[in-house]
């Protein structure tokens, strides 16, 4: 294959740490990084570690360090612009980082983030006001009940955890965008193996999408512009959207489940010994087809010799019988010509 350079520890913790001053949500990101720059390499087996070392360096404790050192300088120069004082600071960060976290009011006028492609302000309209820190808390936790389960099933394999970490941020992060599922499907089509092994209905729902994002732009007009729509119009778009991309994270973690059952099999020579007694198969058959074949060609050889024989005997009788009677036919005739010679009257002649 094409030689992929992979970047140093100093680049891949830099990036990172970018990313997540930009949106903390990011940070569920660190777990997929870890695990690309070898954290677990050491409970793999023998085998296992000879074909992932090529694409992995086993430095992530370096990556950590890093990232942490330039995550909190990145925090540290811009408490320092706003004034250096962190009460000034922690309000910036309410106002501009916590709503990527939460569904939460950003100030005290009680203000909340307007519709997004979740469902969050929706649920966050009809919620009693004693229900809200619960639902709060409960709802934006949803995403990162999934991280440790697939991480543990799928350490293997870092590109697809991101991408259905990303996948999950588009269903389940409070202001979610259509950027958020372009960035995630961007992170997906780096795993062609699974995107191959797909089923259909997750490319109906890739195709479906542009309907429910279309609507939402109409009806968000609708309802807050000229005031001729209601919330319930934005409500089921933007569930028909969640719905279509629960749909392709489902079909892309299954297919993965499937991928590194198959790698399994692989390693274990599952699929070696099922080969061997498939290609075994394949020639008992074919030697069963052989005998078929001559058995019947054998068959058809005897058939044609005793038609051929039927057809010889049916000639000769034939040729008797017709001489036969040709013979008796012709005295027959002989005998009635002369019956009528020596019978027949002679003719009269009368003159008038």
């Amino acid at each position: 294959g094409i030689p992929i350079k992979i970047p140093s520890a100093t680049k891949v913790a830099f990036s990172f740490a970018a990313a997540m001053y930009v949106d903390v949500g990011y940070g569920v990101f660190l777990l997929p990084i870890l695990l690309w720059r070898g954290m677990m390499m050491g409970t793999q087996s023998k085998s296992q570690t000879t074909t992932i070392r090529r694409g992995q360096h086993r430095d992530w404790k370096m990556v950590v360090l890093l990232f942490l050192f330039y995550f909190g300088g990145m925090h540290y120069f811009a408490s320092m612009l706003v004034g250096g004082s962190t009460g000034t600071y922690g309000k910036v960060m309410i106002q501009t980082m916590l709503p990527n976290l939460a569904f939460v009011q950003q100030d005290g006028s009680g203000s909340v983030p307007g519709p997004s492609m979740g469902l969050h302000w929706y649920m966050f309209v009809q919620v009693f006001d004693r229900f809200r820190p619960y639902f709060t808390v409960f709802v934006s936790g949803i995403s990162m009940m999934f991280a440790i389960p697939l991480a543990i099933r799928l350490y293997r394999y870092p590109s697809v955890l991101a991408a259905t970490f990303q996948l999950l941020a588009s269903i389940f992060q409070p202001t979610t965008t259509v950027h958020t599922l372009t960035l995630a499907l961007h992170l997906t089509v780096l795993n062609p193996r699974t995107i191959v092994r797909m089923r259909d209905p997750s490319l109906i729902s890739f195709f479906a999408l542009p309907v429910p994002i279309l609507l939402f732009v109409t009806f968000h007009r609708m309802w807050l512009v000229t005031g001729n729509g209601n919330p319930n119009y934005i409500y089921f778009q933007c569930f028909a959207y969640g719905m279509f991309v629960t749909i392709i994270s489902m079909e892309f973690v299954t297919a993965t489940v499937k991928r590194d059952k198959v790698r399994r099999m692989m390693e274990k020579g599952s699929v070696k010994k099922i080969l061997d007694e498939m290609k075994e198969k394949e020639e008992a058959d074919d030697e069963d087809k052989e005998v078929t074949e001559n058995g019947t060609e054998e068959v058809g050889a005897v058939v044609d010799k005793v038609d051929d024989q039927n057809g010889d005997t049916t000639e000769e009788a034939g040729e008797d019988d017709n001489g036969d009677d040709g013979e008796e036919s012709a005295e027959d005739a002989g005998s009635v010509s002369d019956d009528v010679e020596d019978g027949a009257p002679e003719p009269v002649v009368v003159f008038v």
